[in-house]
């Protein structure tokens, strides 16, 4: 059943609707996003010319997913940073200790592939903690386990890109946010003096 409009509020001018600062715009998702996935970038060519970290993973894929949610979906629920930290943590545990035992067990490596997400999935479902870029995350481990070294016998890989990696792109969203927040109140002031303004030049 359709809701009928009062004919009273109708006749009354509203205000124009504006987008809330933590509404994701296309320009804030592309500047958190950039941020973001570029410093990424940056830190792990830094840390590729030292000699403690000759072979430093950071900019993987499932950062881009992670950007997504971040900077273009703020108020997903997926992308709660609990959701974030936890289900990292979650996948890439699972991650380590499947590939350990595929190692032990002579696994074949398109098995781990398939398994290691899957079951990375099914316990941050387990824990009400589903993160679609936490199980991308463990997935990419899985397929460059062998292309990389594994230092700390893998807790490297939950540190960095893993628990760092969030945190970093995180604290850009918060960044982000502050920064819309404070350019929405500043248009919001400016349009009240002009405002104000304008009802005086008319008295």
């Amino acid at each position: 059943m359709a809701k009928k409009e009062d004919p009273l509020l109708g006749c009354i001018p509203r205000p124009e609707q504006r987008p809330s600062p933590y509404v994701a715009t296309p320009t804030a998702s592309f500047v958190g996003s950039f941020i973001g996935l570029g410093g990424l970038v940056v830190i792990q060519w830094a840390l590729r010319k030292l000699d403690y970290f000759p072979d430093p993973l950071l900019a993987i894929g499932s950062f881009a997913a992670l950007a997504t949610l971040l900077y273009a979906a703020p108020a997903a629920p997926l992308g709660k940073p609990y959701n974030m930290f936890y289900g990292h943590f979650l996948s890439i545990v699972v991650a380590i200790v499947l590939h350990k035992l595929g190692e032990l067990a002579a696994l074949p490596n398109g098995l781990l592939l398939a398994l290691t997400p899957s079951l990375a999935i099914a316990v941050m479902v387990h824990q009400k903690v589903p993160h679609p870029p936490a199980a991308a995350c463990a997935f990419i481990f899985e397929a460059y386990a062998n292309e990389h070294e594994q230092r700390l016998g893998g807790i490297a890989y939950l540190l960095a890109p893993g628990l760092i990696g969030c945190a970093y792109m995180l604290a850009v969203q918060a960044v982000v946010h502050y920064g819309a927040d404070a350019l929405y109140a500043y248009v919001q002031k400016r349009e009240a003096e002009r405002a104000q303004g304008d009802n005086q030049d008319m008295l």
